[in-house]
């Protein structure tokens, strides 16, 4: 028996994921904090006791079969290390590393595990959890100031990953992969969704691996569709005829969704991938003015408009997700980790009540938008050998399969084939079964691939704003231009 040890960790606030209420019900936290905080001193916690995840309810229903788990990468890694004398766990035994993550569904799990690290490794390593506002906030002014007491970092590849590169904060962990001496045995790489692994890999370069699957569906509830006899629709243009017979405001709204300019564009993305549309052309000219894209801004906004409740361009995640908790909307087309909270027996007031279906497929595309995060090396950390030695040990299948009955959904096959994972498949089976439908289709994350995310994605944001309002046709094209205009000249300051 291993002595216990405490794992130093920041003051936790109020995040985006965490709100969606990991399984075992300690977390009332979501990932994307609304708007950054003083960073609170780095204090000392006891580690959470680990507990088991919730039993599944009695069912006689079998695991879903006609759903195979996310298609394993072919080509985008390495094969790993044949040899098991090649690899040592304790190789770097004595080192300190210092994490800044954040305090998300990942996180919050992992934190509890990390003495199990140390005494795997002989590492010693400071954990610190932040919001995830306050992580960019703090990451970006130390990494500025030169400081190499960063070793790991938490990141949205889609977010923060091209600029982090770009302004040399990133070492990419091709080299590592590739080194059968760096990667155990048993760690089995291609075990990944392709999918995944690939938002991962930016500019050629695999700046992280992705430690969760989310991605974009169609959450309805299903006892009112049963009710008036409707199915989820399976193309797009088929769904306002289904959210008119589940639309009766003000008691129900027939749908609900982001809608402020720092927000709306992550769950619009998948609606911009179905008309055929993207944020770049191939060629990196922004593409926002487009047919396509003007269409997927039109349909959603007149959706917004047409179904949502008031105050719809002032509704973040936090607001939309509430809607749905308390039974005043029927439908949101957004992350699948939203189960949590729509589950959660002392929130929500429609447990058991909520369905999960594939998004529409679009007259074009049949993409839906889907987003990780994982653990990033410092450019700048000396222990850049001991940091990889982190993240191949948080991505185990053991570790990927506790946080996944955590409510953090693995980006690994064999988790949701596991008895683990089939036991939470006979619980969910459509969230399971379409989550893993959806692994299998897409590559596309919410976000443009560009230095600048939020400043593109806030840019785009307005302009959704402007339709939601009631901007449409000619009126809606010129502003479309002037969004091009903005983004090409963020891109010409920013991508150098």
């Amino acid at each position: 028996m291993s002595e216990h040890r405490e794992p130093t960790v920041v003051q936790k606030n109020l995040t985006r994921r965490g709100f969606l209420k990991v399984a075992t019900g300690s977390s009332v936290a979501l990932l994307l904090a609304a708007c950054a905080q003083p960073v609170a001193a780095p204090t000392t916690a006891p580690a959470p006791k680990a507990t088991e995840a919730p039993k599944p309810a009695a069912t006689t229903a079998p695991a879903p079969a006609a759903t195979q788990a996310p298609k394993p990468a072919a080509t985008q890694a390495p094969a790993a290390s044949t040899g098991a004398g090649d690899f040592d766990w304790k190789k770097y035994k004595g080192t300190s590393l210092r994490y800044v993550g954040w305090n998300d569904n990942w996180s919050q799990p992992m934190t509890s595990k990390v003495p199990e690290f140390e005494d795997l490794t002989g590492i010693k390593l400071n954990w610190e959890q932040l919001a995830q506002d306050q992580n960019r906030q703090k990451v970006q002014t130390e990494l500025t100031a030169k400081n190499k007491d960063i070793d790991l970092i938490y990141i949205a590849p889609h977010v923060e990953g091209i600029k982090y590169y770009k302004a040399g904060w990133i070492f990419p962990l091709d080299e590592y992969m590739n080194n059968p001496k760096m990667v155990p045995p048993d760690f089995d790489m291609k075990d990944f969704a392709e999918g995944m692994l690939k938002t991962c890999n930016m500019l050629g370069k695999q700046l992280t691996l992705p430690v969760v699957s989310e991605a974009c569906l169609f959450i309805y509830r299903k006892d009112l569709f049963e009710a008036k006899g409707v199915k989820p629709p399976e193309n797009l243009l088929d769904m306002p005829a289904a959210l008119d017979k589940v639309h009766s405001p003000p008691s129900m709204y027939g749908w609900v969704g982001r809608g402020t300019v720092t927000q709306n564009a992550v769950p619009w993305s998948s609606y911009l991938y179905a008309f055929g549309g993207d944020y770049l052309t191939k060629d990196r000219k922004p593409d926002v003015a487009s047919d396509a894209s003007l269409k997927s801004i039109q349909f959603y906004a007149d959706v917004a408009r047409k179904y949502g409740p008031p105050g719809m361009t002032t509704m973040n995640w936090p607001e939309a997700v509430a809607q749905m908790q308390s039974n005043r909307a029927a439908v949101i087309t957004d992350a699948n980790s939203f189960r949590n909270a729509l589950d959660d027996k002392e929130k929500s007031q429609v447990v058991g009540k909520v369905g999960w279906a594939m998004f529409p497929k679009g007259p074009v595309g049949n993409t839906p938008g889907i987003w990780t995060a994982g653990t990033s090396i410092s450019a700048l950390s000396e222990k850049k050998e001991a940091a990889w030695y982190f993240i191949i040990w948080s991505l185990q299948k053991k570790y990927q399969t506790y946080t996944h009955g955590r409510g953090c959904p693995s980006s690994r096959t064999s988790v949701w084939n596991s008895p683990e994972g089939q036991d939470i498949r006979k619980q969910w089976p459509d969230w399971a079964d379409n989550t893993l439908k959806t692994l299998q289709i897409s590559n596309k994350g919410y976000s443009p691939e560009v230095v600048s995310v939020m400043e593109v994605r806030n840019a785009v944001g307005e302009l959704i704003v402007k339709a939601m309002q009631g901007v449409t046709g000619d009126a809606l094209k010129a502003e479309a231009e002037k969004t091009n205009k903005a983004i090409t000249d963020i891109m010409a300051k920013t991508e150098g």
